[in-house]
């Protein structure tokens, strides 16, 4: 009978109108449920035949019709079919069976045999009781040991064809489904079968390809790349444009117009890109003219190289004044928003924070005020001496700033170095590391500051100067309780946002300039 595929609810809405009315109005109920009305037809029909043949089961919403399974055909075709088909398929060279093929060989020997479509039916269940491969390829046994290496690079390797190479034949290795196979590496039946073919005969080196090299492109490539190069080493005004840089398009016209040889402004970036040239920003970097600069270096390396565990090396510095106002940077924002701050408004105050960084343990001690002078230095120093108070000595190391290097700063320095109030107060010794001048970016704590103002100034609109300072406070408790918990040098682990490791290296450029 019919085999329906409606959902449930929608054949037993049709049923209940059947049992109601078995001459019900089939055209309403195809509009009502939306069905069409040969479909709605067929189901009365099965409704009609269970009404006729199983009378007691009608009301049984969960009993259908069976479907009658067509009968075993023709003893004599069948058993003439089962004959042939052994010798039909002996006969097919190919590596695959295919069903069409062996049928055409069949009518031949059986002109009044089955048609195509039952053939095709029968020829399919007779291969699987005689467990007959419709697929009948060579499998690779077992690879050799250089080829495992070489199949193994090809399959980690940006080359697609080895790619794909290598997973069939590790497929033919391990008897996976070549069909499953050939969809993964998107090849067709004929290529997966050449290249098992391959392997068997001639194996890895029958993949090898051999190129011949044409020297008259050589020689031309290598030409329009040299006469590039001489174009872009030249100012474009040379050639009428009035330009103080070069672009990709200008170039392709004046090489066609100098050397009479179509170039287009692909085949520039290409030719350029091979040779590693690209488009780069001029950035502004920060360079030091202290005469004494490398000996002042060479004294700080020589101190962290020697630095023990009762010693602390500090890096110092000021972030500020800072107005506690709207402040711009990047945040998440739906399309088509752009985020917006006002321009001016007005300060809810403002500070100076002074820090210290210990770069052994990475721990910033910090405070607030309203200046930068000798006193907020002697303030920093006193806070440095009452936390640090085991240590034997304490390096200070700071920029060239006229309150660093003050008398009043170094008078009180040597007031705390002497012996008379180390003996009585025991303090660690206080050693002066000074860096070059105008050579911030070898400062450390800048990176800091820098991580710092992307995580919690960047983006802000704090209510207050407290709420500031409560976020600032907040940053460097987690940030010293991380180290505290991780103890590492500064530089072993980025915290957050920082620019560069924190760790003291000429090559850093720890202050970003012109971003607070």
């Amino acid at each position: 009978m019919y085999r329906h595929n409606l959902p449930k609810v929608t054949v037993n809405q049709l049923r209940r109108l059947f049992i109601a009315n078995p001459k019900f109005n089939r055209v309403a109920a195809a509009i009502n449920l939306g069905l069409s009305r040969t479909t709605v037809t067929k189901h009365a029909m099965e409704f009609k035949a269970i009404k006729e043949q199983y009378p007691e089961k009608l009301l049984d919403f969960n009993f259908f019709m069976p479907v009658v399974v067509p009968g075993r055909p023709r003893k004599e075709l069948y058993r003439e079919l089962c004959k042939a088909l052994p010798e039909l398929i002996q006969k097919q060279t190919g590596p695959r069976l295919r069903a069409v093929q062996i049928w055409q060989e069949y009518k031949k020997l059986y002109p009044d045999g089955y048609s195509y479509s039952p053939f095709k039916d029968h020829f399919y269940v007779w291969c699987k009781e005689n467990e007959i491969s419709l697929i009948s390829v060579k499998r690779i046994e077992q690879f050799r040991e250089e080829d495992l290496k070489i199949l193994k690079k090809w399959r980690l390797s940006n080359d697609r064809q080895h790619w794909q190479i290598a997973v069939v034949l590790e497929a033919a290795n391990t008897r996976k489904s070549l069909l499953k196979t050939m969809e993964k590496v998107e090849c067709c039946f004929k290529t997966v079968i050449r290249w098992i073919d391959i392997y068997q005969t001639r194996g890895i080196q029958g993949f090898e390809r051999f190129y011949k090299v044409n020297e008259r492109i050589v020689n031309s490539v290598k030409e329009k790349t040299d006469n590039l190069i001489h174009l872009i080493q030249q100012s474009p005004k040379i050639y009428g444009l009035q330009r103080v840089s070069w672009t990709t398009t200008e170039l392709a016209e004046v090489y066609t117009r100098e050397y009479g040889v179509e170039m287009s402004q692909a085949s520039v970036s290409k030719y350029l890109i091979k040779q590693g040239i690209t488009f780069r920003r001029a950035r502004e970097v920060l360079t030091s003219p202290d005469p004494m600069y490398k000996a002042k270096f060479l004294a700080i390396q020589t101190i962290l190289e020697n630095i023990t565990e009762n010693e602390k090396f500090f890096s110092i510095d000021e972030y500020g004044p800072f107005a506690v106002k709207p402040k711009g940077g990047k945040v998440l924002a739906l399309p088509g928003v752009r985020p917006t701050f006002p321009q001016a408004k007005q300060s809810k105050g403002w500070f100076v924070m002074t820090a210290a960084l210990e770069l052994s343990k990475n721990q910033v001690t910090h405070f607030y005020s309203l200046k930068k002078d000798t006193a907020e230095m002697i303030k920093l120093i006193d806070l440095l001496i009452s936390q640090y108070k085991d240590q034997n000595k304490l390096y200070l190391s700071w920029d060239a700033a006229s309150w660093h290097a003050s008398k009043i700063l170094l008078a009180y320095i040597e007031e705390l170095n002497s012996d008379t109030y180390r003996g009585i107060n025991e303090t660690p010794l206080i050693v002066l590391a000074p860096l070059p001048s105008c050579a911030q970016f070898l400062n450390v704590i800048e990176s800091v500051f820098s991580g710092m103002s992307k995580s919690i100034i960047r983006n802000s609109d704090y209510g207050s100067l407290e709420d500031c300072k409560y976020a600032i406070d907040q940053y460097f408790d987690k940030r010293n309780q991380y180290f505290k918990d991780n103890p590492k040098r500064a530089g072993d682990k980025i915290w957050g946002k920082e620019r560069v490791k924190p760790v003291f290296d000429k090559a850093n450029l720890c202050k970003d300039p012109g971003k607070w």
